[in-house]
């Protein structure tokens, strides 16, 4: 944001965090344990957020052939490093999703205990 001169808008990161801290207060019908589905919520919401990112600088590179200020190389190796993190992300969404809704599993969607939801 500093290279292209371009001001950090402080309410829309104080809206984002209180969006955040919001999003905490969730009513899945539990007071003191975290839903089965916690996990592959929060997962998918990340991934998300860096799906975002990644257009940003995907944004940014296609920008950088006419403006200067933009640093091909970093925004290249930051689109990289978004691209792990995608990767990463559903890796590790993908194996808690398997966990969650096998019946097999307590507490998960589907089982005995659970309720069936």
């Amino acid at each position: 944001m500093a290279d292209l001169d371009l001001p950090v808008l402080r309410r829309r990161v104080a809206l984002g965090r209180l969006a955040e801290k919001a999003g905490r207060f969730k009513l899945n019908g539990r007071v003191l344990s975290r839903s089965p589905l916690s996990d592959v919520v929060e997962l998918e919401a990340m991934r998300l957020g860096v799906e975002g990112k990644a257009c940003a600088w995907r944004s940014l590179e296609a920008l950088a052939g006419t403006e200067r200020r933009i640093d091909v190389a970093r925004v290249r190796e930051l689109l990289r490093r978004a691209e792990r993190q995608i990767q990463e992300l559903e890796t590790l969404r993908a194996g808690r999703a398997a966990l969650v809704f096998t019946a097999d599993e307590p507490g998960s969607v589907g089982s005995p205990r659970s309720g069936g939801r």
